[in-house]
C-alpha cells in the first residue's frame, strides 16, 4: 500500500508520529546529566538492598505506587487474569503475528492463532488462564480481541521494514550492581537508537498517567543506550487517536523525579512496613481490594451515580 492509498487514520499516524526536518537529538552530555540526577537521587537507598533481593521497578509499578499505595502492595502477589485484562495481551501476539503474517490479513485468523500460540505457551503466565476458560468465556475474549485486532489494522499503516518495528520490546537499566533494576516492555518501537519512537496501544481511552508512563520508557531507553528516543505516544484504538510527546531534557527530568520518588516509596512500603496511603481513583475498578476498602466503594458509588450520597 503507498500512502496515497492509507486512510485517514493512517495518514494521521504517519504525520504524529513523522520526524521533522529540522529534528536533532538530544545531546550526550544532558543524557549524562540526567543519569547524574538519577544516580545521585537514589544512591542513599541503593546500600540498604543487594543484588539477591533487589528492587524491580516498573511503569505499573511506578503508576500504582504515586496511585493508592494500597493497591500497590495488594498487586505485588494478589495479580489474577481477567477477560479484561488479558485481552491487551492477546491483541500484542496478534499485533506481533500479523507483523509476520504471509498473505491477506483476516482479523480473525490471526486472533484465533493468537489465542492458541498463548493457550500452548507454558513461559506465558496468560497461557493456562486462556487454555481454562470455559467456552462462552472464550467466544467472548475472541470476539474483543477481534475488535481490537480490526481497529488496529485499520488505524497504523503498514509497518515497513525499513522503520525498524519492534513488539513487544523489553529493555532494563540496572544500578547499583543489579541493587535497583528499571525495566520495560514497550507494545512498539519504530526507528533506531537515538531516534526512536515508542508507542503504547491502550484499548480504552487515553488517561493523563499514560504520559507519565512513557516517560519512564524513554529514560529507561536514554539510560541503557546513552541516547533519547525522539518522541512518545499512546495511542487509542477506540478513539483512533494519539497523544504524542517530544522527547526533551524536562520530560526526561521529570521521569527522573517521578521515579526517584516512586523507588523511595515502594522501600518505605515493601521494606520499612510503612502503612500505606489509600486514595481512590479509576483503578478501584478493578482493584483486589475492592470488596472491603470503603473509600474505593465509595468511589465506585460516585461514578456510577453523582447523586449518589456516602450513607451506605
Amino acid at each position: 500500500m503507498s500512502e496515497t492509498e492509507l486512510n485517514a487514520m493512517q495518514q494521521a499516524v504517519l504525520e504524529a508520529l513523522g520526524k521533522e526536518p529540522d529534528w536533532v537529538p538530544i545531546p550526550r552530555e544532558v543524557i549524562e546529566g540526567i543519569r547524574v540526577q538519577l544516580h545521585d537521587g537514589l544512591a542513599d537507598i541503593a546500600p540498604r538492598l543487594t543484588p539477591e533481593n533487589a528492587l524491580w521497578v516498573s511503569k505499573h509499578k511506578l503508576t500504582t505506587v504515586h496511585g493508592c499505595e494500597a493497591n500497590h502492595l495488594a498487586g505485588l502477589t494478589g495479580f489474577e487474569w481477567t477477560l479484561g485484562n488479558v485481552k491487551g495481551t492477546v491483541l500484542h501476539k496478534a499485533v506481533e503475528l500479523g507483523f509476520n503474517w504471509r498473505g491477506v490479513i483476516v482479523p480473525a485468523d490471526v486472533v484465533d492463532e493468537a489465542l492458541a500460540q498463548l493457550a500452548d505457551d507454558e513461559r506465558q503466565s496468560a497461557g493456562p488462564f486462556i487454555d481454562n476458560l470455559p467456552a462462552g468465556d472464550r467466544a467472548q475474549l475472541r470476539s474483543s480481541a477481534i475488535d481490537l485486532y480490526t481497529k488496529f489494522d485499520e488505524c497504523f499503516p503498514p509497518l515497513k521494514a525499513a522503520w525498524r518495528p519492534v513488539l513487544e520490546s523489553s529493555a532494563r537499566y540496572e544500578m547499583f550492581d543489579q541493587r535497583i533494576n528499571l525495566s520495560t516492555r514497550a507494545d512498539l518501537t519504530l526507528g533506531a537508537v537515538g531516534s526512536k519512537v515508542i508507542i503504547d496501544l491502550k484499548s480504552g481511552r487515553v488517561q493523563p498517567n499514560h504520559r507519565e508512563e512513557l516517560r519512564f520508557y524513554a529514560l529507561v531507553e536514554a539510560m541503557r543506550t546513552g541516547a533519547a528516543p525522539r518522541r512518545l505516544a499512546s495511542y487509542s484504538l477506540v478513539t483512533a487517536r494519539a497523544d504524542v510527546e517530544d522527547v526533551t531534557e524536562g520530560v526526561l527530568q521529570a521521569a527522573v523525579r517521578k521515579t526517584v520518588d516512586g523507588v523511595r516509596k515502594m522501600v518505605e512500603l515493601q521494606r520499612d512496613g510503612r502503612e500505606p496511603v489509600i486514595r481512590s481513583g479509576l483503578f478501584c475498578s478493578w482493584c483486589p481490594l475492592l470488596d472491603s476498602c470503603a473509600e474505593g466503594t465509595k468511589f465506585i458509588a460516585r461514578r456510577d451515580d453523582p447523586d449518589a450520597t456516602d450513607d451506605f
